[in-house]
Formats: C-alpha cells, structure tokens, sequence
C-alpha cells in the first residue's frame, strides 16, 4: 500500500512538473540556507572544546569596582601563585603572556616575523590540549631559553631537517634552544600561537608584583570544583596586595573567551543574528511551502471529485495527500544538502571561515533536518487532507466551490505571514549594511586614511630623533611625523590617578600616552580648550592634555590649570582635546591624559606619519629607506595605520553584513518563487471572471490589477507592522555606537518589496489578463 501511494505521488509530482520544481525549489533553497547558518553557529559554538579539560579551564578576570564595563582579561603574576597555595579547588594555576609580532631568525640568511607566540611554563600541555609531538611536556619549557615549535613553523624554519635542539635568534640575539615541536594548534582555539617560548624569567621577574596586570592567568579545577566557590576567595586578593587598587577579579570559563570575553564584547551577538537569520530563512520556506501546497490543492478538486466517484474513501486521500507532501519535502531536503555543499565555498568566503558540513558527523542535526522536513511536508499536505478529501463528488463535478471564504482568508494570512518574514530579513540586511558602513565612516575624532604607522623596539643609535623626522620630512609627500609610546587602535596604556577636587582615598582610572609637540597635527586631532605642546614652554614637561571624557569624569567646569597626580609625576593641565577612539568604535570612549614627551627615541616608539593619499607608495618606500640606513639592526614595519584591533571589529562586522545580504537574497528567491506560484493560483481561481469581463469589454490594464493588487496590499501592510523591527535592532544590538534608522531607510525597504512582488506576480498576472476568454469559457 505505501508503495502504491509513493508512486502514485511521484506520478502527481511528474505530471504537475512546474508546479512541483516551484515548491521543491523553494523549500530546498530554505533548507539549504538553514544548513549552513546552523554549522556556522556550531562551528562558533565548539571553540576550545578539543579541550579534554574545557570545563574544567578558567581565566582570571578583574573589573573596577565602581565600573562593570572596566573589565579586563589580564591579571598579575603572583596570583597565579597565591590561587595555588591557598584554594584548595584548585588543581593548578599558570601565568601566560600573548607575544605580538616577533622577529625570529634559524640562521644569519632568514629572518621570519611571527604574528602570535606565548610565554607559558610546561604545565601549558595540562592545561590544554596541544599534543607535544617532541619533547617531555613535563619540562619542555622548564630553561628560560627554551622554545617549542608548531610542525608548521619547524618546517618553514628548518625544512627537511630535525628541529629538535636547534637554535633561533630572538630580536635581542638571545638564543632560544628548540626544546620541543606540538601539533599545529587547532584553528577553533582561543589561544592562538605558532609556537610558545618559556615564562620562567618573566615569573621569576614579577613573583611579587601586584600593579603589573598584563598577563594571563589561567586556573584549572579540580573535578567538581563549583568557580562561584573560587569567586569568592579571589574577589578582593588584589586589594590586599595593592591598597590603592579597585578591581574585583573572578573566574571566566574558556568557553566565554571567544564570544564574550569581556561585558563589553559583542562577538557574540552575531551568532545570534546568524540564528535569527536562519530560524527566519527556513520559517519563510515552510511557510511558502504550505502556502503553495494548499493553494495547488485546492486546483485538484475536479481529481478528488473523480477519486471519490471510482471508490476511494477520505481516509486514502489523506494518505495520498500527506504522503505527495511529504515526498516532496523529502526530495527538497536531498536539493537543499546538495546545494548547500555547492555554495559551502562561496559561504565560507562571505564569512571568512574553513567551515566543513561533516552532515554524517553530526546525526542529531541529520534528524532534526528530517524531522523538519516531515513536520513541514505533513503540515503542508494537512489542508487538502482534511478539507479537500472532504468534497462531495457531486458539488466538485458541478463546479461548485472548493474554495470558501473562511479558507480564502486563512490562506491569505499565510501569505501575509510569508511576506511579514520576507520584510524582516529585507530589514535585518539594509539596517547591518548601514550598520558597517557607518561604522567605516563614523568620525573617530582624528584622520586615519592618511597615516602610516611603525612600532621600532628599543634603539640604540647615534642618530637622534630629531635627525630622523627631518630626514623623513624631506620627501614633500610626508606632511608631519610624531613619537609617542602607544597609538590608538594599536595600544593604549591604562593608570591610575588623583585629580584636583577628587576623593582623596579613591582614584580615577585613565588611559594615557606620551608623545611630543606634533602629536595633535599629525593625527588631525582637535584641541576645543587651551594650548598644544610648545618647545617654547621650558617647563612642558610637568604639563598634560585631557579628553573631554576626563573633564566630565573629573567634573571640572574650567579644566585648564588644574592639576593631576600619575605616574609618579604631578601635572597641570594645559588643555583639552575632542574625544577620540583609541579603541573600535563600538566601545565608548573613556578618560584620556596625554604626556608631553622630549626625549626622542626610548624603550618604546610608536611613529605615525601624516602622507599626502596621491603619494602613499612612494612616501613608504622613503620612509623604509630613512629608518633602515638609522637603524640598519632593527626589524621593523611600516603599515596603514588601521591594522589591528578597528580592522578585527570591522571584519567580524562585516561578514555578519555580507551573511544578511547573502541570506536575504536566498529569502527574496523563495519569497518570489512562492510568490510565482500563488499567482498561479490566483489567476486560475479568477480564470472565469477574467474571461467574463473580458467578453464585456476590459482591458488588459484593468484585469492586471485584479490579480496582483492583493498581493500589493498584503506587502504594504507586512512593512507597516515589521517597521518597529528598525527601532528594536538598534536597541538590542551591542556596541556604544550604532546606525540609526532614518525614513529613507524603512521607504527602501517598502520600494524594494513592491519591486519584487510586482517582478514575481507581473508576467503571469500579465498572462493571465491576455487569456482568450473562448478558453476560460468554453465549457460554460
């Protein structure tokens, strides 16, 4: 019997071919798009659990006590200590620190510059799982000049041979002996490095430092250990090292550190968006689905009518019905698997990831996509099953009615359903275009575009700071050039600090810079109260700039004359500059104190130049040959000023904007491919009172409204009701900045629906309006 029904079925599907390929085509493009949102979020979800102990792996974290969004993922290097000897749930606890951008060198011919290392001690292989391939990961980063290679990195630096005992050179010339070679960490890791050099000098260093946060503590417990236990035995230990200290420090699970790593973080709310997107992607599908599933049934009345006079009962139709509906959905489920494998390339690039399907992997997720399937094909097939099997042959041989009033209004609220969801995902995308293009184009308080940056080690030179800039400044392209200690976007150094008319046992805490009297020009930064840095004050340097932040922070009406106490150092205010972004946009800005700086090059020396956009390629190549006949010894780079943080924001932002419009354009196919059909239907039902009118002298111009006004009407209404959609994005989407939604924006969405309504329903409202009447009634 099942057998019969199936072929029976795929006789329907064959014989109804168009019809078919519209319902298949658009329930498979759904479902594919559901696919790869669902193994992109997963892809997000399963970061560090390669871990053996992900559960059991925390950082140590602080935030100010007076300031939740003042959290940060560093800590001091005794706490590591302390969390060992003095709870008891712990079962170790290791101090890391992050290595950017360091030059190392096989040999005296190569120099290779690696982008991520670690310092971190041998207990890092118990922590984590990073297989140590060579080596004893009891004491494999034990010596101070110990090193461990990834397989990938002892390739490149020793091909073909055994790295094993070899030596590098650091950028100081130390010698680092390879001590060990892991496996290439996995690409789902928070913890990214090319290899990890031993910690054992910087502990030894800051053992009994407690106002040095800028290291990594990561604590492992023991099984069963409750972290709200640990909580509450570390929250004030900070305090009681470093009386003037604030911070609150606690427990982060790993788990956190990739999405939301701090309060502030909004990484995670793109696999949220990314959800939303899907779940409304497959909902639009199975809606148009049984949308054109009860639509198309409704034209087989006359069949049922038949059925029904050669002996068929109500229960066999059922079956017939569900079981068409279901086959269907069956058949879109292998399309939309076969067309998610063949866009899983193109998705990759739109989201900048190496995400594979592994569907035979994942069997849970297999049945919940045919669970689905079933559910929409038995939902689908439920009208004509219950209702059309109803019919009594003799009504349905004699034209009446198949089709009532209560029924016609009920599938037009499906079809107002599936345009409301067409409309939010058309929203959803305008608004993170506009959202990414603001944040591009937001006025970060100083000019980017044209700056080239350089961060130079420790020098050790003739040759004077002052000698270099005029150097560099020859070149007409050039237009300034500055030296401070920290840039924004690439650094920012945090303290603490007493102000003038503040509380005497509390302090405020800022991030602050020191830089010379060409700072402010060179960034394009604007000073709204007071003078710049001058050579021509003597006593410039016990004087400072604020931000407007500080002196709403400080709560000072007249800043300037005001004095600051930091940095060992007592400073009076000499004036105030705009705010700015040190950091991405997405974070507020906060309290800034800039230092004068006279005394050229130094341990730390950021230089930014100012290059006229016409001559960006010929002012870098005259930059790099001044700094290489200065500092012939030292490795540097010169890059664009916007590589690091603001770049990493911008690109997360930007593939959740590229995903939306990838998305959206599969929603608007499905939505005009149901569309398509349901004016197929449509005109089919009216095909008699198109021919009457037609015979008593209408136009094609006035039966085309007849057909597609309804579906007009529907699209309207369904941006009425989605509008409030723009006000509710922007209020729950992170970040301190966000694009606002204007009239134009909500009048595009509106244009660009009716666009695609009137493309979808046109040609065949169009065809139908152009139908010989003889044909509609002919049997009349």
């Amino acid at each position: 019997m099942i057998k019969h029904f199936i072929l029976i079925a795929w006789r329907n599907i064959r014989r109804r071919k168009t019809l078919s390929a519209i319902q298949i085509l658009c329930l498979s493009v759904g479902l594919a798009a559901f696919i790869l949102v669902a193994r992109y979020v997963q892809y997000e979800m399963d970061y560090d659990k390669f871990n053996v102990n992900f559960d059991r792996i925390y950082r140590v974290q602080s935030y100010k006590m007076t300031d939740r969004m003042d959290e940060t993922g560093q800590s001091v290097v005794p706490m590591a200590k302390f969390i060992r000897d003095n709870v008891p749930e712990v079962e170790n606890a290791i101090a890391t620190n992050e290595i950017w951008n360091e030059y190392l060198s096989p040999d005296e011919e190569r120099v290779f510059k690696e982008q991520t290392g670690l310092l971190a001690p041998s207990e890092i292989f118990g922590f984590f799982s990073f297989k140590l391939l060579r080596g004893n990961k009891e004491d494999v980063l034990d010596d101070p000049n110990s090193i461990v290679l990834s397989e990938s990195m002892a390739e490149r630096y020793f091909p073909g041979q055994d790295a094993m005992g070899k030596i590098i050179l650091d950028e100081k010339k130390q010698e680092l002996r390879v001590t060990g070679i892991m496996q290439d960490i996995p690409e789902q890791s928070s913890i990214v490095a090319t290899y990890f050099r031993s910690n054992a000098d910087l502990v030894k260093r800051y053992n009994d430092n407690w106002d040095n946060s800028s290291f990594e503590i990561f604590v492992l417990l023991k099984p069963g250990a409750m972290a709200g236990t640990v909580n509450e035995k570390i929250a004030d230990v900070i305090r009681r090292y470093d009386k003037e200290s604030k911070r609150v420090s606690f427990l982060q699970p790993l788990s956190n550190l990739h999405l939301k790593e701090r309060v502030r973080d909004d990484r995670g709310s793109i696999i949220y968006f990314f959800s939303f997107i899907g779940i409304l992607t497959l909902l639009l599908a199975c809606v148009s689905f049984m949308n054109l599933t009860t639509s198309f049934s409704t034209m087989r009345a006359v069949e049922i009518g038949i059925r029904k006079v050669s002996g068929s009962n109500r229960n066999i139709l059922r079956v017939q019905f569900l079981t068409e509906a279901v086959l269907i959905a069956l058949i879109s489920l292998a399309f939309a698997v076969f067309l998610a494998y063949l866009l899983l390339p193109l998705f990759n690039n739109v989201v900048n990831r190496n995400i594979e399907l592994q569907l035979l992997q994942n069997p849970l997720f297999v049945l919940f996509l045919l669970a689905t399937v079933v559910v929409t094909g038995f939902i689908g097939g439920s009208y004509p099953a219950l209702f059309i099997s109803r019919l009594k042959p003799v009504n349905v041989l004699k034209g009446r009615g198949s089709f009532n009033k209560g029924k016609v209004r009920g599938l037009t609220a499906m079809v107002y359903l599936q345009f409301i969801l067409s409309v939010v995902l058309l929203t959803s995308s305008i608004w993170m275009y506009k959202q990414v293009t603001f944040l591009k184009n937001k006025d970060l308080g100083y000019t980017k575009d044209n700056l080239l940056h350089c961060k130079l080690p420790s020098v050790n030179s003739t040759v004077s700071y002052q000698q270099v800039r005029q150097r560099i400044l020859e070149n007409p392209g050039i237009e300034n050039m500055t030296i401070s200690i920290n840039s924004p976007l690439h650094s920012n150094w945090g303290t603490r600090v007493h102000y003038e008319g503040g509380p005497t046992d509390d302090h405020a805490y800022v991030r602050w810079n020191q830089a010379d009297e060409n700072y402010l020009n060179t960034m394009s930064m604007t000073l709204v109260d007071g003078r710049n840095f001058s050579t021509d004050y003597s006593a410039e340097t016990k004087t400072c700039l604020i931000n407007e932040t500080a002196v709403k922070q400080f709560g000072w009406d007249n800043p300037i004359g005001k004095w600051l106490e930091m940095i060992d150092g007592h400073f009076t205010v000499i004036g105030v500059i705009k705010d700015f972004n040190i950091e991405d946009v997405h974070n507020p800005i906060i309290p800034y104190v800039l230092l004068y700086r006279d005394e050229g090059f130094a341990s730390n020396n950021d230089l930014t130049f100012k290059v006229n956009p016409n001559t960006m390629t010929s002012s870098l190549e005259h930059i790099n040959s001044v700094l290489n006949e200065a500092f012939p010894n030292i490795l540097f780079e010169v890059n664009g000023y916007d590589v690091g943080t603001y770049r990493l924001a911008l690109e997360i932002w930007t593939s959740a904007k590229n995903t939306f419009a990838f998305f959206t354009i599969m929603a608007v196919l499905i939505a005009a491919m149901g569309l398509f059909g349901l004016v197929v239907f449509a005109s089919q039902r009216r095909i008699k009172e198109i021919g009457i009118r037609k015979v008593q002298g209408a136009q094609a111009a006035q039966i085309l409204p007849l057909i597609t006004r309804q579906f007009i009407i529907l699209v309207v209404a369904a941006n009425i009701i989605v509008y409030p959609l723009a006000n509710f994005l922007k209020n729950v989407t992170p970040g301190h900045f966000k694009y606002q939604f204007t009239v134009f924006d909500l009048l595009l969405v509106l244009g660009i629906s009716v666009f695609v309504t009137l493309v979808s329903s046109g040609y065949q409202a169009l065809k139908a309006s152009l139908l010989n009447p003889v044909e509609a009634l002919r049997y009349e």
